[in-house]
């Protein structure tokens, strides 16, 4: 019971120094979560004033990892003169031990202390960081957000815990107490076979998705100001899964392995987020690539990505 109490409320340092330790020696050794390596391809733009960008990485990586920094560099590169922050909120085995509320708070503070971002920016969110990123545009979006690309991001949950080193040291932890771990893992994790349970114990994720009977108008009303929202899905992902959460998406409630695209969500038909209504007015477009989590080719990055970077 005391091993317990101490996983579950991390109130021993002696705890939190293992706990960090291990997950850093978990990073060090694993490099399918990070984002991956870009190159330019196309030539770059002419000079002209365009919107600040802010790019958030998944989690167990970092603003200053090769991979963020080539994602990063690569807009820059494209669109001379553009103001691109790779942020750094939360960086390493912070993105695991932090809840997403407390990053959402880290985050604003961030964009609020750049005075270049004080008229909006484009957010560019990869994995877990799209949480992040949704979280501060429906609760908070001041300074506001005007288009949001969301790489492989777990907008509608997570349904299994991925089967790699990084989660391996997670999960036995996150286990004990599945929605209510201190860990952000929790926050989005969600149990089709039991819906009256994540509905109750959810601490996250169904607040965020309207998920819950009364729904918040300021969410539907933040995320409907957006001017683009773009869903890039990943079908080989084995780290988000199912991955059709990626576009919103996910198995039918009681039936794992039942994949319900998001058009035959309920919540796509009742409009909880406002996203029926921006697809309809195509401010809502998804995108998909065939290969695993985070693993796209430069093509698809400069080709279709970063042309939303362009004004």
């Amino acid at each position: 019971l005391c091993v317990m109490a101490l996983l579950l409320a991390s109130c021993a340092l002696g705890y939190q120094h293992w706990t960090n330790s291990a997950l850093e020696q978990a990073l060090a050794s694993s490099s399918d979560h990070l984002a991956p390596t870009i190159s330019l391809i196309s030539e770059p733009a002419p000079l002209a004033e365009r919107t600040p960008v802010v790019m958030l990485h998944g989690m167990g990586d970092s603003g200053t990892n090769p991979g963020m920094r080539s994602l990063c560099d690569t807009a820059s590169g494209k669109y001379p003169g553009l103001h691109v922050v790779c942020s750094t909120v939360a960086d390493g085995a912070a993105s695991i031990t932090t809840t997403l509320d407390k990053q959402i708070e880290e985050f604003t503070a961030s964009v609020r202390a750049d005075a270049k971002l004080a008229n909006g920016f484009t957010a560019v969110g990869l994995s877990q960081g799209n949480l992040v990123l949704r979280g501060y545009i429906q609760r908070v979006n001041d300074p506001p957000v005007h288009k949001f690309i969301s790489m492989c991001g777990p907008h509608n949950g997570v349904g299994t815990c991925p089967d790699n080193v990084l989660y391996k040291l997670i999960c036995p932890l996150w286990r004990l107490d599945s929605y209510g771990a201190p860990i952000a893992f929790s926050d989005y994790w969600k149990d089709v076979a039991d819906k009256a349970t994540y509905l109750k114990k959810s601490r996250w994720l169904a607040d965020m998705n309207n998920e819950r009977e009364a729904k918040n108008a300021t969410y539907v009303k933040n995320l409907k100001s957006l001017t683009q929202l773009v869903f890039v899905e990943a079908l080989q992902d084995t780290m988000v899964v199912p991955h059709a959460s990626e576009t919103m998406g996910f198995w039918a409630w009681g039936s794992p392995g039942s994949v319900v695209p998001l058009n035959a969500t309920t919540a796509y038909k009742e409009d909880w987020l406002g996203l029926k209504a921006m697809a309809e007015t195509k401010k809502l477009v998804t995108y998909s690539y065939q290969g695993e989590h985070l693993r796209w080719s430069s093509a698809f990055w400069d080709q279709t990505i970063l042309p939303f970077l362009a004004d």
